[in-house]
């Protein structure tokens, strides 16, 4: 491992399995703490996953701050990156904190006593700690996050769920996810996408194709719509294991004038999607059979930014990023016809559109990282 420059200023080390350009929440989460932290005078230094070593290449020169990648099979990639940690650790010697972005990050690092003499805070997002009827993992999770300094939940809902598992509530600070003002930039090529300028009402749905976020009764929910909706297009940006059903779906409907599947979009993409879409439709499922849930939604409160109201299910840690009636509408995620009906309402209610687009853009202001990133600094300045 080469040595990451050094200073006399506070010290902090991140461990990830997610960060960007990976396209993400917890990715853009873990870059947005790093970046945070260091326009707080901190020296970071980030040890990740590698997921695409030619874009991440291009992404890490830029950074301010270091950052080591990791690639090759998990079980190795893991204990290199805990091996390297520890002897940055010894190297380095006063380091203020370890950031981890969640307990499978943590865990190697307290079972080998890496870190022992080290503050570390762990995130939670909420499925990382959902588990089933595998009481092996749950006595893992357990044990790892009881060891840390402070567990930090994206949501209250998280919160409750790291409790169930024994944990004492005061060992558990609530952060939610923090977000960046970013605008569409018009020296960017959207090409591609500019052709769906065209359609009125656009509809938005970025995230990963999987399940939990529900895009096939949403796909049915436009059927219906199209009928009061002629020019009505729905946009699904992502990719996951979904798109082959999300597909043959889409040619069983004869949808494909009104349901694009537009595949992986960076960050210029995805600002241009928030600049000409009209709502943000992600009424979350929880998938019963990977027992996943949406732990907060970050996606609902980047759409709010951009003044784009949101339909959600109010499930997980949804409640809280979407506030029925004020930011957004809360529907059944089961029925198709309440999806359709929240989706209706809010188009053709104008009064209603302009409402929840104000306060969704004002409620949005609160989770920009310059708000959030003084919950992190007052865990750090704390004696534990």
């Amino acid at each position: 491992m080469s040595k990451p420059k050094l200073s006399q200023s506070k010290n902090i080390v991140i461990s990830t399995q997610c960060f960007s350009p990976v396209l993400g929440g917890m990715e853009n989460l873990m870059k947005g703490l790093a970046e945070s932290l260091h326009k707080k005078d901190f020296n970071i230094f980030v040890f990740a996953d590698s997921k695409n070593s030619l874009d991440e290449e291009k992404h890490d020169k830029h950074l301010s701050y270091e950052i080591i990648r990791y690639r090759g099979l998990k079980i190795i990639r893991k204990r290199r990156k805990s091996t390297d940690i520890k002897k940055f650790i010894n190297f380095k010697k006063n380091i203020n904190c370890i950031f981890c972005d969640s307990w499978k990050s943590a865990e190697n690092l307290i079972k080998n006593k890496i870190a022992e003499n080290e503050k570390i805070f762990c995130l939670a997002h909420g499925n990382d700690i959902l588990i089933n009827k595998n009481i092996i993992k749950k006595k893992r999770i357990k044990k790892t996050l009881s060891a840390t300094n402070c567990i930090i939940a994206n949501s209250y809902f998280t919160k409750n769920k790291i409790t169930n598992l024994g944990i004492k509530s005061n060992k558990i600070k609530v952060i939610y996810p923090g977000v960046e003002n970013f605008y569409f930039n018009s020296k960017k090529n959207n090409n591609n996408l500019k052709k769906y300028k065209n359609f009125k009402p656009i509809l938005l749905t970025i995230a990963r194709l999987e399940k939990r976020k529900n895009h096939k009764k949403i796909i049915y929910a436009v059927k219906d719509l199209i009928k009061d909706f002629k020019n009505l297009v729905y946009l699904i940006a992502g990719d996951g294991p979904e798109m082959k059903k999300i597909r043959k779906l889409i040619d069983k409907l004869n949808l494909k004038k009104n349901v694009k599947i537009l595949g992986k979009v960076n960050e210029s993409d995805k600002a241009f999607l928030f600049k000409i879409s009209d709502l943000h439709v992600m009424p979350t499922i929880q998938d019963k059979r990977s027992i996943s849930i949406e732990g907060f939604g970050i996606s609902y409160i980047e759409s709010g930014m951009h003044g784009i109201p949101s339909i959600s299910s109010g499930l997980g840690g949804t409640k809280e990023s979407v506030i029925n009636g004020k930011t957004g509408i809360i529907c059944n995620p089961n029925n198709i016809f309440s999806i359709k009906d929240s989706i209706r309402k809010v188009l053709i209610n104008k009064k209603m559109y302009k409402k929840l687009s104000i306060n969704s853009k004002n409620f949005s202001k609160k989770f920009l990282w310059k708000n959030t990133i003084k919950n992190y600094l007052k865990l750090i300045k704390k004696d534990f």
